[in-house]
């Protein structure tokens, strides 16, 4: 059987916290391998995205292309595919954004609960637009 996918909350050098999925012992480079919800990963897409780093959903596909931009050509490309993964919570449908090669750190919901200045990015939060950091 295969392994379920733990929740736990990514970070990658900001004051959010991405509610995801892994398997916590399955690692790249040391780092986690988060899996996302779409609306999670929608809300973190438009964090990361910059001129020179484009994150687009590409509707035909059902992926997240991310392209790394130098002096307006594209230099590198990666895939987060969606996917279907086993949960403590059930089956989810996710995109897989430990695969490609971004440094995230993962913590578990009592790691973080008492930190201060971080917002936790849920699904059921993602609406409350005015606690989440959009401005990067």
């Amino acid at each position: 059987m295969e392994n379920l996918q733990e929740k736990a909350y990514f970070n990658i050098g900001n004051s959010e916290y991405y509610e995801g999925y892994h398997i916590k012992n399955e690692r790249w480079n040391g780092w986690a391998r988060p899996y996302f919800e779409r609306s999670i990963a929608e809300l973190f897409v438009n964090n990361f995205s910059t001129k020179d780093f484009q994150i687009i959903y590409d509707k035909y596909t059902d992926c997240y292309i991310c392209k790394t931009l130098e002096n307006d050509k594209v230099i590198a490309t990666d895939i987060a595919e969606k996917k279907t993964i086993n949960t403590k919570d059930g089956t989810k449908e996710v995109y897989d954004f430990g695969s490609i090669g971004w440094t995230w750190d993962d913590y578990t919901f009592d790691e973080i609960k008492a930190r201060e200045n971080i917002h936790i990015i849920t699904p059921d939060k993602v609406n409350e637009k005015e606690t989440i950091n959009l401005d990067y």
